[in-house]
């Protein structure tokens, strides 16, 4: 799974429009984080995701979008759809012929049958290079690729005026960890790869700086031919390929560009994500006792106390107070099993505020004859689970669900087979002292 902001960057859509599409129940997170909020998508997603993009680009509103979605359109009704707006398009004024070939571009993309296939990810390391750039925020995506040619063609002619030689590749690297429409930290530069004397670093002139780009010991590699900027297929490829190998991006991309002898030959270019080992990028768990093991339960019902929100001040801890203070003002709960204390929680199919999910503390209970005032009740039907034992304190239970959702399950073969995951605490929960330990089920299913 991904954090928002890294779907956001493999999808090359904001994480602004990613809530918001969230919040029309159009595109909806795979799994929210309940102690920090965190969305969580997959590349699953990206299809649907994609989908809704190219209807809204073809002039359809999100509630049409919406409903088509609902239905599950065929491509044949799809295209009579796109027809029907085609010929809506051509009685338009004459600036509406780029949105209409908009249209029928679409349809020529149903027609066709298949799809080339993306070019190989490729893992190996890169050393500390010397570089000439030019580093800058800028106020929109759409002034980049201008931005990026002016400052290249200022660097081309500062390195000749020092008589240093710049045979390339072109380097643009996006320091931030999303991708945005606005406020884009980039850089942009030239690989200095034939100077052997040594350099010193600093200002060459104007905003052009000579600096060591450092090197990176694994960098996850693929191709993309064609003009810079938004080699959107290539960052899909690898961050499919860096989970599927376990691996997380621990650093700002970095696109190569390599220019042709001949104007009209296409640019090749190198998109490369620095990556580490994903149990190291979490040095403070033991992988070896993470291992989950499986389990399938029975339906059972949850009589308990209900929160709803975020989570954003402790508010779960103090529901189970509240809960264990009512719990001993009635004397227990009537039919109780007295197998464990569970925490429920739950992401909500409707839309609801932002990050916000559903958090039960209850008591799994055999009979209900009567449900006491402020307490909700809860099916959860039969499923398999992956069951996790989270040792220790409670300031280290985010990194233990991190370590579900952002590595285990990304390599598992496996998906949520629902919305639902549950916190289990019986009589090895001592409250979070060092020997403490409760277990977190996952109800999975075969991908």
């Amino acid at each position: 799974m991904f954090k928002i902001g890294e779907f956001s960057k493999i999808s090359q859509v904001s994480i602004k429009t990613l809530r918001y599409y969230d919040h029309l129940g159009l595109l909806k997170p795979a799994h929210i984080d309940r102690f920090n909020g965190y969305r969580y998508y997959t590349l699953t997603q990206l299809p649907k995701l994609y989908r809704i993009l190219a209807l809204k680009d073809l002039d359809f509103s999100l509630d049409q979008i919406q409903s088509m979605l609902n239905q599950e359109l065929g491509a044949e009704a799809l295209v009579g759809m796109l027809e029907d707006k085609a010929a809506e398009l051509r009685q338009r004024i004459t600036s509406e012929h780029a949105r209409l070939y908009r249209v029928e571009s679409r349809l020529n993309q149903l027609a066709r049958s298949s799809r080339d296939q993306s070019p190989p990810v490729v893992l190996k390391s890169a050393p500390d290079v010397l570089i000439a750039s030019v580093r800058e925020t800028l106020p929109s995506i759409q002034s980049l690729q201008d931005w990026q040619q002016a400052q290249l063609i200022r660097i081309y002619k500062g390195l000749d005026q020092q008589g240093l030689p710049h045979s390339g590749p072109d380097l643009l690297i996006y320091h931030q960890n999303e991708y945005r429409d606005m406020d884009l930290d980039v850089e942009v530069g030239r690989i200095l790869h034939e100077v052997k004397e040594e350099i010193v670093e600093g200002l060459l002139g104007g905003l052009i700086q000579l600096r060591m780009l450092p090197g990176a010991p694994q960098l996850a590699t693929t191709i993309h031919t064609g003009k810079p900027g938004s080699p959107s297929d290539a960052y899909a490829s690898l961050a499919k390929w860096t989970q599927a190998n376990g691996f997380r991006p621990v650093g700002p991309c970095r696109e190569l560009t390599y220019q042709q002898d001949k104007p009209e030959l296409i640019h090749i270019i190198e998109v490369q994500q620095p990556v580490m080992n994903a149990i190291n990028f979490y040095p403070q768990l033991e992988a070896q006792k993470m291992e989950p093991k499986f389990f399938t339960k029975p339906n059972f019902t949850l009589m308990g106390l209900r929160y709803f929100g975020k989570n954003e001040k402790g508010e779960i801890s103090e529901l189970w107070e509240k809960f264990n203070q009512r719990i001993e003002q009635l004397g227990g709960l009537p039919y109780e099993t007295g197998e464990a204390a569970i925490g429920l929680c739950s992401t909500l199919e409707d839309p609801h505020p932002e990050g916000a999910f559903e958090y039960v503390a209850g008591f799994p209970v055999s009979k209900v004859e009567q449900v006491p005032e402020g307490f909700v009740l809860r099916q959860i039907p039969e499923h398999t689970y992956a069951v996790f034992a989270h040792r220790g304190d409670l300031a280290s239970l985010g990194k233990t669900y991190e370590y579900i959702y952002e590595v285990w399950l990304p390599q598992s073969g496996y998906n949520m087979a629902s919305k639902i995951d549950f916190e289990y605490y019986d009589q090895d929960f001592k409250d979070f002292a060092p020997d403490s330990v409760f277990y977190i089920y996952v109800p999975i299913e075969k991908a």
